[in-house]
């Protein structure tokens, strides 16, 4: 799975998440660590599927949605004035990580033709 970077962007969405989490609101913290969490395991789920396969567009829609999710969630802490330089790392992965499955979500909805 580290051949995918959406995956790789993902978990390491993830690591930021566990680093900065301890410090936020616990409500905010477990909301974050779940979509974290969410991102990750959808991403890998996808993985198993064909590549243009509605079942791998399926789980990299509720990847994405649970990358939005964490993003929001660190733009929130940002906004309550809890944020350090992890939250603000951690808004960073989580935008790279929706940029990432975006991209592969689009690759997921071409076929090639190899004619």
């Amino acid at each position: 799975m580290d051949r995918c970077a959406a995956y790789v962007a993902a978990r390491g969405a993830l690591a930021a998440v566990a680093r900065a989490a301890p410090g936020w609101p616990e409500v905010l913290a477990a909301q974050a660590r779940d979509a974290a969490i969410c991102a990750v395991m959808t991403t890998a789920q996808s993985l198993g599927h064909p590549s243009a396969s509605a079942a791998r567009r399926r789980c990299l829609r509720d990847a994405l949605a649970s990358a939005i999710e964490l993003a929001a969630t660190c733009d929130v802490v940002r906004a309550t004035g809890v944020a350090g330089h992890d939250t603000e790392r951690a808004q960073r992965m989580a935008g790279r990580s929706i940029a990432l499955l975006g991209l592969l979500l689009h690759a997921s909805t071409h076929v090639v033709d190899d004619d």
